[in-house]
């Protein structure tokens, strides 16, 4: 009876993680892995009503409800890990302060298109519309927090009309490689650069 409730609690565990991927890809138009998905929770919610139907015990029925609630913990994890898709973020600033973030931002390989806008009694205000993957957002995060308090909106980019292309943050250039090798062979302790292989979407 252990191993049937164990089984049962895993079945409905990964029934659920497996719909909450499902209604990831089906967001991002990722239609292949919907159908995969959907057939393996169906054989696995069949398997699951098959042991609840075969016993009559109150105890299978909170097991099933926990696989649920762990499922749904668990599909929220993998949602997080893969971040998939693109955001749309948009930054107030003030004018002279908008304008050293815009270049600071686009010097670090970020698509930014900037904009006057006016807000309460028409104070002026730089409008700052950003593309980036839903992975990269807490990097752009950390870098307008260098920048004190920054007003920002969030949304999700549903579709896009025209070329989203990739603009990668140029590698350690040879110079910089060999000074490193030669400050380690010292003993010297030499820290790793930021990401330098990070893939900012961009639209042309």
């Amino acid at each position: 009876m252990v191993q049937q409730l164990a089984l049962l609690f895993c079945l409905n565990c990964v029934s659920t993680s497996l719909g909450t991927l499902k209604t990831i890809f089906l967001s991002n138009r990722i239609i292949v892995p919907v159908y995969i998905t959907t057939f393996l929770d169906a054989v696995i919610v069949a398997y699951a009503f098959r042991l609840m139907a075969t016993s009559g015990s109150f105890s299978y029925i909170i097991i099933f409800a926990l696989g649920r609630i762990a499922g749904v913990f668990l599909g929220n994890l993998i949602e997080g890990k893969l971040a998939l898709g693109l955001l749309e973020v948009t930054v107030y600033k003030h004018p002279e302060d908008g304008k050293i973030i815009a270049d600071e931002l686009r010097s670090y390989g970020y698509s930014v298109t900037t904009e006057i806008g006016y807000g309460i009694e028409g104070k002026s205000r730089l409008v700052m519309n950003i593309i980036v993957s839903r992975k990269d957002f807490p990097a752009l995060k950390h870098v307008l927090a260098n920048h004190g308090q920054v007003n920002m909106v969030v949304k999700p980019v549903a579709k896009v009309s025209g070329k989203v292309g990739a603009k990668k943050i140029p590698a350690v250039n040879s110079t910089a490689k060999t000074f490193c090798r030669t400050a380690r062979s010292q003993g010297a302790s030499v820290r790793k650069p930021l990401r330098s292989d990070n893939v900012i979407p961009q639209i042309f």
